[in-house]
């Protein structure tokens, strides 16, 4: 290249600092509008997740009862939030934006806050309800019916 004076200049390398500051600008908002986004799909993925596992536990638990003839129980510790099926050594934690509104359960120790669901070899239950509230407001069922052990996971409200 040629400059004015006729002499050759040295190509153009890298970029100036004003370019620089306007694509870190441009980053920067992009990431305000997309990151808030990003974040509550990823609530909305372990909400989802751990429902799932919660009506898998259930489910499980009831198809065991019913394949062993006898009495099989899913655990549930409001405290530790969690729940786990019997005689598993790892239970399972549900995330802490999920606040639980009401259980009904048959309580082990009701000042310990411990209870349990329980499925019998013929397919009935003890009978249960959680009901959870997500930071939103959203709020999400989960049903065990007492004659049919049907479990059932609603979401709703809010």
């Amino acid at each position: 290249m040629a400059n004015r004076s006729g002499g050759r200049t040295r190509p153009r390398q890298g970029f100036s600092l004003l370019e620089l500051l306007l694509v870190l600008a441009l980053l920067t908002l992009f990431l305000g509008l997309v990151a808030p986004n990003f974040f509550r799909g990823w609530e909305n993925f372990r909400t989802k997740s751990t429902l799932r596992q919660m009506a898998a536990t259930l489910r499980s638990a009831r198809s065991l009862a019913v394949l062993e003839h006898r009495r099989v129980r899913v655990l549930v510790d409001l405290n530790l939030a969690s729940f786990r099926l019997e005689g598993a050594t790892r239970g399972h934690h549900w995330p802490g934006h999920l606040r639980l509104l009401e259980a009904h359960l048959v309580w082990e120790e009701p000042t310990a806050r411990r209870g349990y669901i329980a499925f019998y070899g013929d397919g009935s239950s003890s009978g249960g309800y959680l009901a959870l509230q997500e930071a939103s407001g959203r709020r999400h069922f989960l049903d065990v019916e007492i004659i049919t052990g049907k479990v059932t996971w609603r979401t709703g409200g809010g």
